[in-house]
């Protein structure tokens, strides 16, 4: 009877040896070396603008974050603080464009670039976050993109050509 016991266990244990080296080579797998890189953010800051004329306090500010979220695509994240309650901004990418093309020699189109960031927000007296996503690449939009980024003041008439309007205005994701 020992005899057989032995033999089993030696089966066994070279059974068991096996199955753990097998499970020590699936557990290495080329996933190990493709790990993802880590994914980049960059965030901007964006102050009050010396052109604007208007009764809007001038505490005002955004803050934008542009996230990747993988080679084709970035998540834009618009922060705006000190906002005015129950008030609508109107925040949005405008191209740049040669003045000389633009139908009121504006340096960018007057469209807002929807396919960038265009987004509506009513403010609560203090802060409020506004995000979309851009089918451009991280790289595109902090290296490549050239537009303005724009937030119109809600106590004005919607103007893309007056300057005096806007509440922040600069460069988009610099």
């Amino acid at each position: 009877m020992m005899k057989y016991f032995n033999a089993f266990a030696s089966t066994t244990a070279k059974l068991t040896l096996a199955l753990a080296i097998s499970l020590g080579m699936a557990s290495c797998s080329k996933d190990d070396d493709m790990k993802e890189d880590p994914k980049q953010s960059m965030t901007y800051n964006y102050a009050f603008s010396d052109a604007y004329s208007g009764s809007h306090a001038n505490n005002f500010s955004a803050k934008m974050e542009v996230e990747e979220i993988d080679d084709n695509s970035s998540k834009i994240t618009v922060t705006l603080m000190n906002t005015m309650d129950g008030e609508m901004y109107m925040v949005h990418a405008h191209d740049a464009a040669d003045p000389a093309n633009t139908p009121n020699g504006t340096p960018y189109n007057e469209t807002p670039n929807s396919n960038v960031f265009v987004q509506m927000g009513t403010g609560n007296g203090g802060t409020i976050t506004l995000s979309q996503t851009a089918n451009m690449s991280y790289e595109d939009i902090t290296a490549n993109y050239e537009a303005f980024f724009v937030v119109h003041d809600p106590t004005q008439s919607i103007s893309t050509t007056d300057i005096s309007t806007y509440l922040v205005v600069g460069a988009f994701a610099r």
